[in-house]
């Protein structure tokens, strides 16, 4: 009767595939359509900046140094990172963890994911950690840490001081005024916006990839219940808390179908390394003012409306006349940065 009418098979069958696609819960057509926003920076750009950042951040923290805790963040994250889409991006995922109490967890550009162990004793399954790190993985995928340096960059030096920076086939003089690392750089100053992205996000890969995605909001409300009347969670101070954030996360579900009957929810593995997360040392922070602690240092002044030139072999470069040029070691140019902007080596 098919071939009666004029048609073969394999067009019906296409089109009732495609009609299945449409109907079907949890489709490619039904969940939120996300990608990165304006971005004045390549992926190559985030990497490199993420590995200067990553590099002064582990001077910086405290290490767990549990070999077994780090062995499991990574099989946890990587198996996340599969299911990111990334855009053919192939990012050199790395994961931490940090010997910090305080709830908290944070994705620099290019995957480099620090967890406190804070976070991992907080959450009660290995639904819930892996919701962190799937907030924190959208955070990589979605690019947001250089999507706000391009607009703090360009919000303060404008379009064509950003073009002249990036004529510099290093990048130098950006990458060492951004890369450093500090818990409330441009490069983690992130939006609500981007943050109900990463939420968004993080639903759709805790989804994919087997967990119960009900877990990510159900981390945030057990902060929330925590933390009310007390100071909040870091998580909470470094990530704004953008409104109707549990019911965005459902809304997200039931556009993927709801929570499957299989999904996973917690392993013997994740309760055998969150003991051994709380039996580790707890390391004291040393108090503000403190011999040997140097004074949390203020932003940096704005750049000066007033230009300098510099002249180098191939371009010319002006720059705020209040900041500094530091030559590089090599010869090879030199870097500008505002008075305490400069990355330590």
């Amino acid at each position: 009767m098919l071939r009666a009418n004029g048609l073969r098979p394999i067009v019906i069958g296409g089109f009732f595939l495609g009609l299945f696609s449409l109907l079907v819960p949890g489709s490619s057509a039904q969940r939120t359509q996300l990608k990165p926003g304006w971005n004045q920076f390549s992926p190559q750009q985030d990497i490199e900046l993420g590995k200067r950042a990553a590099g002064d951040a582990e001077k910086q923290l405290p290490r767990c140094n549990a070999p077994r805790v780090d062995a499991y963040l990574t099989e946890l994250g990587m198996r996340l990172a599969q299911k990111l889409p990334t855009g053919g991006v192939q990012y050199p995922f790395e994961f931490h963890c940090v010997n910090d109490k305080a709830i908290n967890a944070f994705a620099l550009p290019g995957g480099y994911v620090f967890v406190n162990r804070g976070a991992i004793e907080a959450a009660d399954t290995e639904a819930q950690l892996a919701g962190v790190l799937a907030h924190e993985l959208s955070h990589v995928a979605l690019r947001h840490g250089t999507n706000q340096a391009t607009k703090a960059m360009v919000a303060q030096t404008g379009l064509g001081i950003f073009g002249a920076v990036f004529g510099d086939t290093t990048g130098g003089a950006l990458l060492t005024t951004l890369g450093s690392f500090t818990a409330g750089g441009v490069l983690l100053r992130y939006s609500r916006t981007a943050e109900s992205q990463a939420d968004v996000m993080g639903t759709q890969v805790l989804y994919d990839s087997g967990y119960d995605p009900r877990a990510l909001a159900q981390f945030f409300e057990k902060l929330d219940s925590e933390t009310k009347g007390k100071i909040p969670a870091e998580f909470f101070s470094d990530h704004p808390n953008p409104e109707h954030r549990v019911e965005r996360v459902d809304e997200e579900i039931d556009k993927l179908g709801g929570v499957r009957p299989s999904a996973k929810r917690d392993s013997s593995e994740f309760e055998a390394i969150k003991r051994e997360v709380l039996a580790l040392p707890v390391l004291k922070k040393p108090a503000p003012g403190a011999p040997g602690v140097a004074a949390p240092a203020g932003p940096p002044p704005p750049p000066s409306g007033n230009f300098a030139t510099y002249q180098a072999n191939s371009y010319t470069l002006r720059y705020p006349d209040n900041w500094k040029k530091y030559p590089e070691s090599d010869g090879s140019g030199a870097s500008f940065a505002p008075e305490g902007g400069r990355r330590r080596e």
